[in-house]
């Protein structure tokens, strides 16, 4: 549904985790707050070069809570790939091997990049995905499985996230 949301729509989806990590780092000093995923990894990537201005970019994936509110934080894998997808897009030439980027940033870059032929079976065999699935929402998997589908990246200002 939200594809056909028309342009210029505001929206308030919950993620209580990502919102929480993107306040955090505001809090914290970080001059540039950006939310990417799998959808706007390059466009995202892109941005963040241009604010950064060369210096330090952090990638965080956010994770997710098990079934309630309160529970323990679970690893979401189509954070972990979207996360992925981005350190890849900033520097789609780098080696593994380089010692560019942490042992965890890497490590997501080569699940991204393992995971980019089938990333629609990555994201529905997650248990994210599974609940989805088994919802029968098999749409919203797909689509958030895309690829670099939009161009848009989004920088966290005041409270919200707007597009750049």
């Amino acid at each position: 549904d939200l594809l056909t949301a028309p342009d210029g729509t505001r929206l308030v989806l919950p993620s209580p985790n990502g919102s929480t990590l993107a306040f955090l780092a505001r809090e914290l000093g970080v001059q540039h707050v950006l939310a990417g995923c799998l959808r706007n990894a390059t466009a995202t990537a892109r941005v963040a070069r241009e604010l950064s201005g060369g210096g330090t970019i952090g990638v965080i994936a956010a994770g997710e809570r098990w079934y309630h509110e309160g529970a323990p934080l679970r690893p979401a894998v189509e954070d972990l790939l979207g996360a992925g997808a981005v350190l890849a897009a900033l520097d789609p030439s780098a080696a593994l091997s380089e010692p560019r980027c942490s042992t965890e940033a890497a490590a997501a870059r080569a699940a991204f990049v393992a995971a980019r032929p089938l990333l629609y079976d990555a994201v529905a065999g997650s248990v994210s995905g599974r609940e989805l699935v088994a919802r029968g929402w098999e749409d919203d998997v797909a689509t958030a499985a895309a690829h670099d589908v939009s161009d848009v990246a989004c920088r966290l200002v005041a409270n919200e996230f707007r597009a750049v």
